[in-house]
């Protein structure tokens, strides 16, 4: 399926509606439209573009999109309308404001969102329509995965490190597998401390390679994550 951006072609709310633009499209004291204005203005929707959905804790994550009209049965994207993101952690009912952003006023009109990736989430795009357009909103998911700052000591075999975020007195498992190939098997399993270090003493084959990682298990905030894969073999 191609991308949203390539198949929507990007007008203003006045040439989409072949009348004036209105001046109060973006104000927040605009008043409400009269049911029968609001019975004659065209349906909108929020589409997203392609992003990546997985995330790691702490990082970006960018979430694009447009406003899409729908008139005598075309669809155009709209320039220069406000638009907000919020976001709800999930395990929580609140939905939080985070930004304001106006669709761009070029060939392809999008909106373009930054957000620190801080737990699973969901994110919902509100626009809030005008006098010729009605309003719309869409929802989106976010996944995170946790860090382990993980590292693998040359001689002694320590593997250690510390998740991140909050995850003191939690489980922290160890995955061994003798090929590149073979399959992941749980060897050991611990606790984290307090502040979530962690630490395992592992060891090599006389021949050949062994491969190492750990892994959390997932939880409400969080999915199931990993560390970066170690090798150990006899020097």
């Amino acid at each position: 399926m191609k991308l949203l951006r390539s198949t929507l072609v990007g007008v203003s709310a006045a040439a989409l509606l072949g009348v004036p633009a209105p001046t109060t499209a973006a104000s927040p004291t605009a008043q409400a439209p009269s049911t029968s204005e609001a019975a004659s203005r065209y349906d909108t929707s929020v589409r997203f573009f392609r992003f990546d959905h997985i995330r790691g804790y702490g990082s970006n994550t960018t979430i694009r999109g447009q406003v899409a009209a729908t008139v005598n049965g075309q669809q155009g994207a709209v320039r220069g309308v406000r638009v907000k993101l919020f976001r709800k952690i999930n395990g929580t009912r609140q939905w939080n404001y985070l930004q304001t952003r106006y669709t761009t006023k070029s060939d392809y009109p999008s909106f373009t969102f930054v957000a620190s990736s801080v737990a699973n989430a969901k994110y919902q795009v509100r626009y809030r329509g005008n006098r010729n357009l009605q309003p719309s909103h869409a929802r989106t998911t976010v996944f995170v995965h946790r860090h382990f700052h993980a590292q693998l000591e040359d001689g002694t075999g320590r593997f250690h490190g510390r998740v991140t975020p909050d995850y003191g007195h939690q489980r922290v498992n160890l995955h061994k597998r003798s090929c590149a190939t073979c399959g992941w098997d749980q060897v050991r399993s611990t606790k984290a401390g307090g502040k979530g270090g962690w630490s395992f003493t592992v060891g090599a084959p006389r021949n050949g390679r062994w491969f190492w990682r750990v892994t959390t298990p997932a939880s409400t905030k969080y999915i199931r994550s990993y560390s970066g894969v170690f090798m150990t073999e006899r020097g």
